[in-house]
């Protein structure tokens, strides 16, 4: 009974969106672009510390040893 009521509200009172024309499409896009540009700029990836053999680093490996240094 309380989820009914709760999603009522939520249907009464919730957030509507607004309709698609093309001014907003075109202001989505460019937000869309800037964000898709900040994101490429901030993402730096790091340097993987291990050797060809292995799929990540191991203590025992002097090649994984050497690469970590």
């Amino acid at each position: 009974m309380i989820k009914w009521i709760k999603s009522l509200i939520k249907v009464l009172f919730g957030k509507k969106e607004e309709p698609i024309t093309s001014e907003n499409e075109e202001k989505y896009l460019e937000d869309e672009e800037k964000m898709a540009q900040y994101l490429e700029d901030k993402i730096i990836e790091p340097e993987k510390i291990q050797c060809n053999t292995h799929s990540r680093f191991k203590k025992s490996c002097p090649i994984c040893i050497k690469a970590a240094k």
